[in-house]
């Protein structure tokens, strides 16, 4: 897990070689507006998603965990709060979907807790178990938000 501002995103683009297409669209998104959508940036092998919603309690959210892809969520407006933990001892909650990359476990008091602030991104590899578009201090705002799906 890695989180940080986007001024800083020149430290990632080493860490695999769509990083920097990655940011490239973010920077383009924020800059353009982009509506709401996905978009392909290089067929399944990179992808993006501008999402908008009201983020939830705690208890609403469910942990997640890609095997496939690697995200970089940023947060255009708004603010989140995002629980993860390690895969390692988490338990299945619902099994791995291959077609969607995703399984959901259960809850665990081993979470660290990260805010991200309009600006900041968080980079979730898969053994990076997260649970994000959570209410900071249980109080719900809307928010907009890019995820960018980077193909392993």
């Amino acid at each position: 897990m890695i989180f940080d501002t986007l001024k800083n995103k020149d430290r990632y683009t080493a860490l695999h070689p769509r990083f920097g297409e990655a940011f490239n669209f973010i920077e383009a998104a924020v800059g353009g507006a982009y509506p709401v959508g996905t978009y392909e940036l290089d067929g399944k092998d990179l992808y993006a998603s501008v999402q908008e919603y009201t983020t939830k309690l705690t208890d609403e959210g469910m942990f997640e965990g890609h095997e496939a892809y690697i995200d970089i969520q940023y947060l255009i407006a708004g603010l989140e709060a995002v629980d993860m933990a390690e895969r390692t001892g988490m338990l299945i909650r619902i099994p791995y979907d291959k077609d969607r990359d995703v399984a959901f476990y259960e809850d665990t008091d081993k979470a660290m807790h990260a805010l991200l602030e309009a600006g900041s991104f968080g980079i979730f590899y898969p053994n990076d178990i997260h649970k994000p578009g959570l209410a900071f201090s249980e109080i719900p705002v809307k928010v907009k938000k890019i995820v960018v799906k980077i193909r392993l």
